[in-house]
């Protein structure tokens, strides 16, 4: 009785947007009507190849996320690291929506900056460009110069991006409501709320400024840098940080190609300790979020999503991530993914799980492809896993998956154990 009431409520919240949006969902429902289609059509055609209508259905997916832009780009972005929910074909379809976005016009930014800011808002700045550095689903980067001389970037939230996102969160929730008796080994209503959390945090730069100053703060790597925040010109719309000289990432090892071995293997150090040590860690290490200097630095930019572990977390997920590589001597691995929250089926899943791990699968593997395959394992023997180390396993799969693009191998030494880069 309960869940039928607070259904009914949740329908009547979410077909307020239906109408506001109605186009949007429309949309939606054409998507997912085909794509059940597809589905259905596979039940009826014994032995036709599952991944091939996986692979139609992710690919209307990824069309119908384009089109609707904004918050269900975010969404595709989120879901795109969750193979413990989706085919690891939806997987790859969705992370070709990393690196799309359409800039949003000058005048439509100049409105959010004076309400952001007031109508003398140009007042600080020297200079401002009118054309985007970076736009992504949420925000736009322009470079700017303050009378100071500063060279700065500042994050502008585009227009309506809020009042889409509070549109479509009424109807996420209803569709979890439908999807969770229908898929009983996942919990869409969690998996949902996971979402909608991540990007409320994120559409509110305050937060991402707060972010900003306490990962700066952490004991980094040598080589490994933050941006400097500009606190006075920064508001819940808007972010402003000092500009960052060099290349992104993926550009600069594209030139350079040599340096892959290099750059990758301090990045990856770089999370390892962030994961194992600080118990704070970036949250969305997708390529264009690192900056390349002349002189070989890594700096890591936007901090909308950040990790962070308790204490007792970052214990027992270090013992698990070294006692899988053989650093924690002979353990019972079982165990340790006891004592770290999964719980299986049966006694018997996870030692089970473990020893597959342990058939040097991750040891051998590249991090992307063995991470896709433990959750995928996991998926299917019903493991519950931590919503904390979703976080983990979706970091380690997209370094992974940057890892495998330039051939490079990976290196687990506990970042105690390494040299000084």
């Amino acid at each position: 009785m309960h869940h039928s009431r607070s259904l009914i409520r949740t329908s009547l919240s979410a077909s307020t947007s239906l109408v506001t949006g109605r186009r949007r969902y429309a949309r939606a429902m054409l998507a997912f009507a085909d794509i059940g289609r597809m589905y259905g059509t596979h039940l009826l055609r014994r032995g036709e190849d599952l991944s091939a209508v996986h692979e139609q259905g992710a690919a209307r997916l990824v069309n119908l996320c384009r089109q609707n832009g904004a918050i269900w780009v975010k969404a595709a972005q989120f879901f795109s690291c969750r193979p413990d929910v989706l085919p690891i074909e939806y997987i790859v379809a969705l992370q070709t929506l990393q690196n799309e976005a359409r800039p949003v016009s000058f005048r439509k930014i100049d409105a959010e900056l004076i309400q952001a800011l007031r109508p003398e808002w140009r007042e600080p700045f020297l200079e401002f460009a009118p054309v985007p550095a970076a736009t992504a689903s949420i925000a736009q980067v322009h470079r700017a110069v303050l009378k100071d001389g500063r060279r700065v970037a500042v994050k502008v939230r585009l227009p309506n991006v809020v009042t889409l996102f509070r549109q479509d969160v009424r109807v996420f929730r209803l569709l979890a409501r439908v999807l969770s008796p229908l898929f009983r080994e996942l919990d869409f209503v969690q998996i949902t709320e996971q979402l909608i959390s991540m990007t409320t945090q994120e559409l509110d730069f305050r937060n991402e400024a707060q972010n900003l100053v306490h990962f700066a703060r952490l004991d980094h790597p040598a080589r490994i840098s933050t941006p400097v925040l500009v606190p006075h010109l920064s508001r819940s719309a808007v972010m402003v940080t000092e500009w960052v000289e060099g290349q992104r990432l993926r550009d600069y090892l594209d030139e350079h190609p040599a340096e892959a071995a290099d750059l990758l293997g301090l990045l990856f150090a770089s999370y390892l300790h962030q994961v194992t040590r600080a118990g704070l860690y970036q949250a969305d290490p997708h390529p264009g979020n690192f900056i390349v200097s002349a002189d070989k630095r890594i700096t890591i930019l936007d901090f909308g999503t950040i990790g962070r572990l308790s204490q007792g977390e970052v214990v027992r997920y270090a013992r698990l991530l070294y006692g899988l590589m053989g650093f924690e001597g002979d353990v019972d691995v079982g165990q340790l993914f006891v004592d770290a929250g999964f719980v299986g089926g049966n006694p018997d899943t996870l030692r089970e799980l473990a020893l597959y791990v342990l058939s040097d699968r991750l040891k051998n593997a590249n991090p992307a492809v063995a991470m896709t395959d433990l959750l995928e394992k996991f998926r299917e023997n019903h493991v519950f896993i931590p919503d904390s180390y979703i976080g983990i396993a979706r970091v380690l799969i997209t370094l992974g998956g940057f890892l495998m693009h330039y051939n490079v191998p990976f290196d687990w030494t506990p970042p105690e154990q390494r040299p000084s880069v």
